[in-house]
């Protein structure tokens, strides 16, 4: 480590939550020594927290006195985690319609730390975090990409939407804090014309970062362009990727342009879910100190392992504005087998995002947005070097879903090229994915982005109703 990281870790960051208030040195001290806590001892950590929220829920804050009281319910029913299907799961929905109800009134205001959803799937939710809240999430960050190889005070160069790089004022103490503290330079992705772009990269070469940060798809778009210079970036030492799901491809790009490994992750402030890919890549390890995490249907009932259902969150640590059996709104699943990294906290299997941004086919199984590229190649076999050729012939792809479940394949082509020799062959792979639905594709000239700047690769307005 440099002699920056050393003054960080030891005096700035402890000065920077002296002054804002936060605590994240304490809280990263206590995550770095329980990464490889036993699952047992993980599990009475979790029930012996999730007690004294219950009870701080039913003295102070009104919604869930009125909910316990309404079920019969008394907080010494709720000892561990399986007793939390004795409630129902709480949705955003419910929250908007009681959000006066959901504030402690035993927590000091000035712990609260206002926020908000992106707004994935429709109208954001605002919520308050609780600074403990919020200092533990970025806790678990730093104990992550601290195994990654980077240490506090390595120059991050983050590139996404509001919810990474909002405009700031300069002189603000968030903007100071991110830059002296975190080193963390942001830039926001909305605008990736070339013009835009160009200006990015030329900050990028002052900066000299050690990591790569954004959204996956805004990285990739930035990557491109950085190849298309022929500019090779050098000295980075990881790509962190976040807050969309992460696809194979743009993981490949990423790899390729800056010479690093990708590393994904996954999380909600509303909810407290973070979690974070290892050196295997197979599967994101929850922080399973800061909430307890449920698979379960839309009514709550939960679901085995490995079985794919609704990521459903209780927050442990968020005491002003509590989230007990959240439906965060992402589709997931548990895997089965352990880790071999030696970690024993539990792992999400494939993300599959956003419930209401997931294509399904018409006997109601959703598909996971990592195979749409995949679905490109002719059967499937993104191993062949003759089908990678023709793949990068592609340069953007949508695929939309209308509401009577029939698909729509737009592919915008490089070189000016009008067509695709493997259109069929892409025609029939979703055709055998997408049974009894209609699939046509399109050469389009352009496929317009997200006000974020991330690419919008799948839209449907297809609602799979169960018989």
């Amino acid at each position: 480590m440099s002699l920056y990281n050393v003054l960080d870790r030891h005096v700035l960051l402890p000065l920077g939550d002296l002054f804002y208030g936060s605590e994240i040195t304490r809280q990263w001290r206590k995550l770095r020594c329980s990464e490889f806590r036993p699952y047992q001892e993980i599990l009475e950590f979790q029930n012996e927290k999730l007690r004294k929220l219950i009870k701080h829920c039913y003295v102070s804050v009104p919604y869930y006195h009125k909910l316990f009281d309404s079920l019969g319910i008394r907080p010494d029913d709720i000892q561990n985690k399986e007793d939390l299907c004795k409630l129902p799961v709480l949705t955003k929905q419910i929250i908007r319609d009681n959000y006066s109800d959901m504030f402690s009134t035993a927590v000091n205001p000035k712990r609260f730390r206002k926020s908000s959803t992106g707004g994935s799937t429709g109208t954001p939710l605002q919520f308050c975090m609780d600074s403990h809240e919020w200092s533990f999430q970025r806790a678990s960050s730093l104990r992550a990409w601290e195994s990654y190889g980077l240490h506090l005070g390595d120059k991050i160069f983050s590139f996404g939407g509001n919810s990474i790089a909002q405009k700031k004022d300069a002189l603000s103490l968030k903007n100071i804090y991110d830059r002296v503290i975190m080193r963390n330079y942001k830039f926001n992705s909305s605008e990736v014309d070339e013009n835009s772009l160009m200006c990015h990269l030329e900050s990028f070469k002052r900066i000299k970062p050690s990591a790569v940060r954004g959204y996956g798809s805004s990285l990739a778009i930035f990557a491109r362009f950085i190849k298309g210079t022929g500019y090779k970036p050098s000295g980075i030492k990881v790509v962190l990727t976040t807050g969309e799901v992460l696809m194979p491809n743009y993981r490949k790009e990423l790899e390729d342009v800056f010479a690093a490994p990708v590393f994904d992750a996954y999380g909600a402030g509303d909810g407290g879910i973070v979690s974070h890919e290892c050196d295997c890549h197979n599967g994101l390890h929850i922080t399973e100190e800061l909430c307890i995490i449920e698979i379960t249907d839309k009514e709550g009932k939960n679901l085995p392992d490995g079985e794919m259902g609704f990521v459903t969150s209780t927050d442990l640590e968020n005491y002003a504005f509590p989230f007990i059996r959240y439906h965060v709104g992402d589709m997931s699943y548990i895997k089965k087998e352990a880790c071999t990294c030696g970690r024993h906290t539990r792992q999400f299997g494939e993300v599959m995002g956003r419930a209401g941004k997931l294509l399904y086919n018409k006997q109601g199984v959703p598909l996971s947005p990592t195979m749409l590229p995949i679905m490109l190649y002719p059967n499937l076999d993104y191993h062949s070097i003759e089908n990678q050729i023709e793949y990068n012939k592609i340069d953007r792809f949508q695929i939309r879903q209308d509401k009577q479940g029939d698909i729509h394949i737009l592919l915008k082509m490089k070189d000016g090229l009008s067509d695709i020799p493997i259109r069929d062959s892409i025609i029939e792979n979703y055709q055998k994915h997408f049974v009894g639905s209609k699939v046509e594709l399109t050469i389009v000239d352009e496929i317009p982005l997200l006000a974020s700047g991330k690419e919008d690769y799948c839209v449907s307005e297809y609602k799979y109703i169960h018989s």
